[in-house]
């Protein structure tokens, strides 16, 4: 099992790099986003029918709404384009009220539709939805934001096992997931957010325009995380460092939410795994739920700063 789960982790890395790295790349991330939305919506639905069946029509419905909504945000649309593209999502205001309506007509209109599965559909829609377009936006105002992010998630959830199996002896939440204990999660935030943080601020000096690596993941030249994009120049390195702290501090708590937040799922609807696609890890869900969580989380944090600072 720690194999398979190795070399599953390994083959993930290896295809995930490159297509978040080379801009030639983008659209077939995008691509693999619209699937990646269509395959989490059919785990949660086939976790939900644990517990009571779904018509197709349901599931298709739900499905449908969770990629509209990803697409309306983030999908297709801005990469020819600047970098910065926060005002360019004028869809967004129109398909969310849009499934918004359908959905209800479908609850009023159906009569198998209860008033449990319209906080099922919504549970879909919008972390399914809201989850990958917020992936697919970090990638869009920079390489540096998901590598950024995909840094916090790892590390966070690595640090946090590894601390947690030595020093574990209080446990943080035994009725969701008996293993993690509130060393495992403090270590975790503490080490991510050091990494995570140092990797922010000295991002142009780890990846220098002119090298291999510096021109597939710092084409533009940036010098730090915000550099250029969402901190004025006249703002103190020491000052950014102390805001990339406290955001990646965080950024870690919400990232071991997200992963709380999946395992009380599975705890309800008693399932091991949300599936099978990834050999030793489960399912999407299962391998990019913090991902999600923490995504939303940072991509709002960004357009905050943007909008505000």
């Amino acid at each position: 099992m720690k194999n398979k789960r190795l070399i599953t982790g390994l083959l993930l890395i290896s295809i995930i790099v490159p297509i978040i790295s080379v801009p030639s790349l983008v659209n077939v991330f995008e691509f693999i986003m619209a699937f990646f939305v269509i395959g989490a919506s059919i785990e949660f639905l086939n976790m939900f029918e644990k517990e009571s069946p779904l018509s197709k029509r349901f599931r298709f419905v739900t499905i449908l709404s969770a990629l509209l909504i990803h697409v309306s945000i983030a999908g297709f649309i801005g990469w020819n384009q600047s970098p910065i593209t926060f005002e360019n999502r004028g869809l967004l205001h129109v398909t969310i009220p849009f499934m918004l309506v359908v959905l209800f007509i479908y609850f009023v209109l159906s009569h198998n539709f209860s008033v449990t599965n319209v906080g099922k559909a919504l549970l879909v829609m919008i972390y399914v939805g809201f989850g990958s377009a917020s992936i697919v936006l970090l990638r869009l105002i920079g390489v540096r934001f998901i590598v950024y992010m995909l840094i916090i998630s790892t590390l966070t959830d690595t640090f946090a096992y590894v601390i947690g199996m030595k020093f574990g002896k209080h446990k943080m939440t035994p009725n969701i997931s008996p293993k993690k204990s509130w060393e495992g999660a403090i270590g975790g935030s503490i080490v991510a957010t050091i990494i995570a943080s140092v990797f922010a601020m000295y991002y142009g000096d780890i990846f220098v325009v002119g090298t291999f690596l510096g021109d597939l993941f710092n084409s533009s030249g940036e010098r730090t995380l915000l550099d250029r994009l969402l901190i004025e120049s006249n703002v103190t390195f020491e000052l950014q460092f102390l805001f990339v702290f406290i955001l990646t501090f965080f950024a870690t708590i919400v990232s071991q939410f997200g992963d709380l937040m999946a395992s009380k799922l599975k705890r309800h609807y008693q399932i091991k795994d949300f599936g099978s696609i990834f050999p030793g890890h489960g399912g999407i869900m299962d391998r990019f739920d913090s991902v999600m969580l923490v995504s939303m989380f940072l991509s709002a944090s960004f357009f905050f700063i943007y909008l505000f600072i």
